[in-house]
Formats: C-alpha cells, sequence, structure tokens
C-alpha cells in the first residue's frame, strides 16, 4: 500500500504540532488555518469541475500505468481523472481538511508529508507521479530531495509531472503567485528542466497551459493598408509611430501575458 495510516489519536497529535504559520521542520509552509485554506482554495483556484477539467490533460500521461501517486492531492481533482481513466492512483496531501473531502469523494487519499512519505518507499514501486501546484510551497533543498527520492522509487520509464505557477509571466507572477501566502519561491521553467534532468530523468519537456485571457493583452494598432503606401510624410510618421507600439506591445505579451501555469514532463531513464 502506498499510504500508511496513522490512527486518530496520532492525527489528533500531529495537527496539535503543526505551527499555525511559517515553515514547518520539512520545508513546507503550513495554511495559517487548515480550514480557511480549503475555503482560500474554494475561492481563487477554482471548483472541483474546473479543476479536474484543467487536470485532464495530463491524464493520457498516465494511461497504462498503476501505483501513480498523486502530491497534494488537494480535493482530489486528479485522483477523480485518473480514476475514470481507469488509472489506479494514491493521493496524499498535508492538509487533512483537503484530504477529508477527497475521502468523502471516495478517493484514496492520506494525510502525510510528501518527503517522508516518498523516501519511505521501496526502490521502483511507483508506476507514475505527478504534483500539480505545489512544489511553490516547498524550500529549494526540500524540493531537490524530493526529486531525488521520486527518481529512486518510481520504475524505468515511468513518467513524472510537476505542475507549478509560471513566474516568466507577469500575469502569473503579481495575481496567482503572490496572492497565496503559503507559497516559498516561484521556479523559473528552466531551472525545473534542469532539476528533472540532474535527477536521472530523460526526454524532460515544458507544457505551458491556461494562457493569458486575449482580453487582458496588450493591443496592437490596426494599419490601414492607404496609410502603409502613403507617400505623405505626416502620413508616413504617423505608420512608424503604430509600428513601434504594435512591435512594443508584442514584445510586452510576449514577456508579461503568456501563460499562467506549466509543467515540467519527463520519464525516468
Amino acid at each position: 500500500m502506498f499510504f500508511r495510516e496513522n490512527g486518530d489519536s496520532e492525527r489528533r497529535a500531529a495537527a496539535a504540532n503543526t505551527p499555525s504559520s511559517g515553515q514547518d521542520a520539512n520545508g513546507i509552509f503550513a495554511p495559517l488555518d487548515t480550514y480557511k485554506y480549503v475555503g482560500f482554495e474554494d475561492q481563487f483556484r477554482g471548483s472541483d469541475d474546473a479543476i479536474e477539467e484543467r487536470l485532464r490533460r495530463y491524464v493520457p500521461i498516465f494511461a497504462g500505468c498503476a501505483h501513480v501517486l498523486d502530491i497534494g492531492c488537494g480535493r482530489g481533482e486528479m485522483l477523480a481523472a485518473l480514476e475514470t481513466a481507469g488509472v489506479r492512483a494514491r493521493g496524499i496531501d498535508i492538509n487533512g481538511a483537503m484530504v477529508a473531502i477527497a475521502r468523502e469523494r471516495g478517493l484514496d487519499a492520506g494525510q502525510a508529508d510528501a518527503l517522508q512519505y516518498v523516501s519511505a518507499l521501496p526502490d521502483r514501486s511507483l508506476g507514475g507521479l505527478i504534483a500539480a501546484q505545489v512544489i511553490e510551497h516547498l524550500e529549494p533543498a526540500y524540493l531537490m530531495r524530493l526529486v531525488d527520492a521520486a527518481a529512486r522509487t518510481l520504475r524505468p520509464g515511468a513518467p513524472i509531472v510537476l505542475e507549478t505557477i509560471n513566474p516568466t509571466c507577469w500575469v502569473g507572477f503579481f495575481s496567482s503567485y503572490i496572492r497565496d501566502l503559503t507559497h516559498v519561491r516561484p521556479i523559473h521553467p528552466d531551472t525545473l528542466q534542469y532539476l528533472l534532468r540532474a535527477s536521472a530523468f530523460e526526454r524532460v519537456t515544458i507544457a505551458y497551459s491556461a494562457p493569458v485571457p486575449e482580453q487582458v493583452k496588450m493591443k496592437t494598432v490596426d494599419l490601414p493598408a492607404a496609410v502603409l503606401a502613403s507617400g505623405d510624410p505626416s502620413v508616413r510618421a504617423l505608420a512608424e509611430v503604430g509600428h513601434v507600439l504594435n512591435t512594443n506591445a508584442i514584445i510586452l505579451n510576449n514577456l508579461m501575458f503568456t501563460h499562467l501555469d506549466y509543467a515540467a514532463i519527463g520519464y525516468r531513464s
């Protein structure tokens, strides 16, 4: 079994020893109040159905896999999507209130610290691993140890998917990232790709998702053909200003208004 269940008394003792704020001994920023964080997720991340729809894009990666682990399973959206596809999976989350919601949905979830849990698994015991919107909550040293533990416990060829907020997108960083008090550090796509490659994962690619809506992006100026073809110096000067505005808008859109999220996807060598 993936998850080794604690008794109710042990869970209550663990909850009593969890700090109300700040990072715990394992490098995770503990929610200020567990139940409040569930409400925060409900308000800002989206409904169960909306999140499950977003995560469904990763389901084909795990086709034919068994013993898939969902780290930070939350309310169980990815677990539900995998179950629908016939993929056997189990979830863990440090937030007991989230785990309770997942269990109420009939999903296989348990409360556990990610690094402790994965480190205790036998070598090559996992057929896949996903952590969606989790790694931005981890200290860098903790994250690197977790990736190494995942490499040890995943079978050769097994997939790993690590989704996080895209800090290279202005909207993603200044809206999604800094809104959440439990976020520890943003992770650049190049950095995460390197970490996976350095930990024995191959075919590591970056997949972007959640494009910034077009209405939020900077607009370009439509220059009529008559303006572009005009020989009038004043009209040509106006066209040049339009070209500069359009060029700058494109540059800023490519830098600031791209995709809110990305995932590093790799396979155990």
